[in-house]
């Protein structure tokens, strides 16, 4: 039985985090001044841990992944802050393999709250500002730091990197980032910085002219993807990486899908520049790390027989990615398919990609206020002649298409990010 102590600790650490989500009322406000007077009331703890700053539009997630596996099989202290979060607001911030704890956390928070302007602090700067506090306080080796959205404004653009990372560029959050690749582009070159090594995966070349030029200006040395290094795809679960500098045959990840390849690519890169500053990386890290990597949410398969898989893949290149993956998966196989997503994403476009490839459709809608209605889903899904029902949550939808599955049968559940959560709860995995 939890002593008084423990109960009251408890409460306070669940007040301040329902107290964190009541900021999202503010919305996104893209700049630099507000985080940057909270971090500098901080003692700026974003200037005392190295870190690997990792922008892009599809990929930046598992990357980072990438990195912070491989940074933790070398013996190094690393840490790693992404978002969104699942299940749990720890799982932005991970330290050494584990979710921050509470009390850290919670300290931080309280930090932070006594110095925040309430009329303009958005949710992200503030987690960002407390996750911040609370990496500099356990003082890693090095960090790796994902953007949250764009990059030249982003909250997170405030650290003092070893390494740059642009991962693949698409069009996304428009009505933030500007209209079209090159504004896309733009904006996620902003983190580039003065005579910091970048890494880029931007194939497209209306992308890759501004990140080469805004590098070029910086006088950013640049790796580039299919230039400078390569990922080859050898299996499904397998590839080769070859640079000028280090070859690694016969790799394995955990991640299927030609993209993965890609990115687990981009993160080697990133490693031998860390390796060139000094950092002691050792290939059999590499080679490990890279194996037991796991993205939760990321063509993750909960279980086997039917076979459930959770992708929340919410953008069309990341969609098509996931069409890809299935197909190369589970070919010849049409899923069950447990389908949400938001209102403010191009739905429409999203649909036409993936639902052609289901035998069957449940909508839901995903978890939070920006859910799309799931009958205008189902609506939108039944022009393309699949059968078509709705849900009331993702739950009931989920068991639903499980009852109907054969041991043979795939159920996907796909979207957006905001389905991950409750699917991995509703199949019984716990986060750790």
């Amino acid at each position: 039985m939890p002593t008084v102590s423990q109960q009251s600790a408890t409460e306070e650490y669940d007040e301040a985090i329902s107290f964190m989500y009541g900021l999202e009322r503010f919305g996104i406000l893209l700049g630099l001044d507000n985080i940057g007077s909270l971090l500098n009331q901080l003692g700026n703890p974003e200037k005392k841990f190295p870190s690997v700053h990792v922008a892009g539009s599809n990929g930046k997630g598992s990357t980072s992944s990438f990195v912070y596996t491989v940074l933790l099989e070398c013996g190094l202290e690393a840490a790693l802050y992404t978002s969104p979060h699942l299940n749990d607001f720890r799982e932005r911030i991970r330290l050494n393999g584990r979710l921050i704890s509470r009390e850290s956390l919670l300290e931080s928070i309280r930090k932070v709250r006594k110095i925040y302007d309430p009329e303009r602090t958005t949710f992200f700067e503030f987690s960002t500002a407390a996750a911040f506090d609370c990496i500099a306080r356990e003082n890693p080796d090095i960090a790796v730091i994902e953007v949250g959205l764009g990059g030249r404004l982003d909250a997170t653009n405030t650290v003092s990197p070893s390494v740059t990372v642009i991962t693949d560029i698409s069009r996304e959050h428009e009505d933030y980032l500007g209209v079209g690749l090159a504004a896309v582009a733009g904006e996620k070159a902003g983190i580039i910085k003065e005579r910091v090594p970048l890494i880029t995966g931007a194939g497209r070349a209306e992308a890759w002219a501004v990140i080469e030029k805004t590098a070029f200006e910086k006088q950013a040395p640049v790796r580039k993807f299919g230039r400078d290094f390569v990922g080859i795809r050898t299996g499904l679960n397998k590839l080769t990486y070859r640079s000028t500098g280090l070859i690694l045959e016969d790799l394995t990840t955990a991640m299927p899908g030609s993209h993965q390849v890609k990115n687990a690519a981009l993160a080697i890169a990133v490693l031998e520049e860390l390796r060139n500053q000094g950092y002691n990386i050792p290939d059999e890290a590499i080679r490990s790390g890279v194996s037991r990597t796991r993205f939760p949410g990321r063509f993750e398969i909960l279980r086997r027989q039917p076979d459930v898989v959770i992708d929340g893949a919410h953008t069309a290149e990341g969609m098509r990615l996931l069409k890809s993956t299935i197909r190369q998966v589970y070919p010849g196989i049409k899923p069950l398919m447990l389908l949400g997503m938001l209102r403010d994403k191009n739905y429409e476009r999203l649909i036409d990609i993936i639902v052609p490839i289901a035998r069957e459709v449940v909508c839901v809608a995903p978890q939070g206020n920006r859910a799309l209605d799931p009958a205008e889903l189902a609506s939108l899904v039944r022009t393309h002649c699949i059968p078509v029902s709705i849900a009331a949550d993702i739950t009931e939808g989920f068991h639903r298409l499980l009852e109907k599955a054969s041991r043979e049968d795939v159920v996907l559940a796909t979207g957006s990010l905001y389905m991950i959560g409750p699917v991995r709860r509703a199949c019984g995995m716990q986060d750790d």
